[in-house]
């Protein structure tokens, strides 16, 4: 009898697969709001005025790769993650932190599924305990960052010569700016100068 309840409250204390599932969800979206790669993204907005809604995306897309391919490694997900981080918010992750990630959700996977959420709950105080502070990692912009900035070096110099067009018509430039040669004297076949008037 004995045995018997002990089985039945092990069952009773197993989580449902729903749980399990929620709990994975949990899990990598922590992993991802944990990694400063991407935290430094959002919060710089590199993926545009909807970086933070991308985040969410970006956990979902992970999620979902679980859920199409069970089969799914730890290379599968470093190669996503850093992926998704170039393509989404052009960043190029230099470090080893999306391998780090891509061991998390992996690691995520493998102990929710046996029941243990010990991992999930602590990148949840991890999380709770850094909320709003300043991150800071060994990763940049792609290299898109400084053809822009040269975009804009070309665009403040089309503002001046706009400008500068705006101030000197060139119309202005030709009859005004610019010395008139004075008109050699014509002379016609019988040897006499033509006298030219400068009122007509």
């Amino acid at each position: 009898m004995d045995n018997n309840e002990a089985r039945n409250t092990a069952k009773l204390q197993f989580p449902t697969s729903a749980q399990i599932q929620a709990k994975f969800e949990l899990g990598v979206t922590l992993a991802l709001f944990n990694w400063p790669a991407l935290t430094l993204a959002v919060q710089s907005q590199w993926g545009g005025s909807e970086s933070e809604a991308k985040r969410e995306w970006f956990a979902g897309a992970i999620c979902d790769l679980f859920a199409t391919r069970p089969e799914t490694d730890l290379e599968d997900v470093e190669t996503v993650l850093l992926q998704v981080m170039f393509d989404e918010f052009e960043v190029n992750v230099e470090d080893d932190t999306a391998f780090e990630v891509a061991e998390n959700i992996v690691s995520i996977r493998k102990k929710t599924l046996d029941g243990d959420f010990s991992q999930v709950d602590s990148l949840n105080e991890a999380w709770l305990a850094r909320k709003g502070k300043p991150v800071a990692g060994t990763f940049k912009k792609v290299e898109r960052t400084d053809e822009d900035d040269e975009t804009d070096w070309d665009s403040d110099d089309c503002e001046e010569d706009e400008d500068d067009e705006g101030d000197t018509n060139m119309s202005e430039v030709t009859s005004t700016n610019i010395p008139r040669e004075k008109p050699k004297p014509e002379v016609d076949e019988e040897g006499f100068t033509k006298v030219i008037s400068k009122k007509r």
